[in-house]
């Protein structure tokens, strides 16, 4: 047997689901010469099913791990199966129904960059894993927490390190404990009292120094506004930049990078503002002899060269309120948690 990205994917969300997963062994070759990605979900995967089949028999825990052995022995285990009463919708069946794992990943892969020489980051609310994956694959240790166990399954199915709890409860049970923090699309799930709790808890948990980065659906944005925010079944509400620095700033944070600053972009009114009409003078009798020799006259030229004016001004207010649709759907804050006063 061979692995393949579509068997080991369909392992994955049938293991995260908590259905009952069965393997067939694998040849004692299947996971040589594997890529440092392949055989970390492959890994995931065997470490969250339920059993191996040899021969039609199913084979132990026990079994397994004397099969593969060495750097494989910690990935068997039971796999276990989940609660079978969970109701029929969860957050689970949004997040793995309802969002393109891979352009999630496309957009999310600029932000390593923002914790470039951290040793341990911590991902707050990691979802199903989609960042952590970013993380480890530019080399950066990180461990994620998540309140829903079929996000968290499936995130640890691709290899990842996932604590399944609530976020603000592990972060204010952590003090200290980390050089990075990534909070994405997590604070607008919040009301104004929890958030200020998860900015305080977040700044807790970061050693002096330590980087923090709050991504979360700019309230600026138009298509955020009328096209995505409300197709998640948990958003609360929308916090502005300044608001989120504002509250940063009280817990110790110091506000390093700001999306909507480094954008350059200008509010401008949505109102239309016509130029005038232009008006023309009216044609001396040269102009009219001109006309009928059909000679365009000075007159005739000038009111062109007004009307042309006018539609450039009109041309401009449209670009620039245009413009206002092409701002970026996320706001994206970086924060550096201050040195202790002695």
């Amino acid at each position: 047997m061979q692995f393949s990205g579509i068997a080991l994917e369909l392992a994955r969300i049938s293991a995260a689901l908590g259905l009952e997963v069965h393997l067939r062994m694998p040849a004692e070759d299947a996971l040589e010469g594997l890529d440092p990605v392949s055989a970390r979900w492959a890994a995931g995967v065997l470490s969250r099913v339920h059993g191996m089949v040899e021969g039609g028999a199913l084979l132990a825990p026990e079994a397994m791990r004397a099969r593969f052995g060495g750097q494989w022995a910690e990935a068997w285990s039971d796999g276990g199966v989940g609660d079978r009463d969970r109701p029929a919708f969860g957050y689970e069946a949004y997040a793995l129904g309802r969002r393109d794992h891979a352009l999630l990943y496309a957009m999310q892969l600029g932000f390593a960059s923002h914790f470039s020489g951290c040793r341990k980051v911590l991902d707050v609310g990691c979802g199903t894993g989609v960042f952590l994956e970013v993380l480890s694959r530019n080399g950066i240790t990180a461990t994620g927490v998540e309140r829903n166990d079929v996000s968290a399954r499936f995130a640890q199915c691709m290899g990842h390190q996932v604590v399944q709890a609530d976020a603000i409860e592990y972060l204010e049970a952590n003090p200290a404990s980390c050089d990075g923090v990534y909070c994405s699309h997590f604070i607008e799930h919040l009301p104004i009292e929890a958030a200020e709790r998860l900015i305080r808890a977040v700044s807790a948990a970061l050693v002096p120094g330590g980087v923090a980065v709050f991504v979360f659906p700019d309230p600026e944005s138009i298509r955020s506004q009328l096209l995505g925010f409300w197709r998640d079944p948990e958003h609360v509400r929308f916090y502005h930049p300044e608001l989120v620095s504002t509250l940063a700033e009280i817990h110790g944070l110091a506000l390093e990078f700001d999306s909507q600053l480094e954008s350059g972009r200008e509010v401008v009114p949505f109102a239309m503002k016509m130029p005038p009409r232009p008006v023309a003078r009216a044609p001396g009798l040269w102009a009219r002899v001109l006309r009928r020799l059909g000679i365009a006259p000075f007159s005739l030229l000038e009111a062109e060269r007004m009307r042309a004016d006018a539609m450039d001004e009109v041309l401009k207010q449209l670009w620039s309120v245009n413009q206002t649709w092409a701002w970026d759907d996320n706001a994206v804050l970086r924060f550096r948690k201050r040195a202790a006063l002695i």
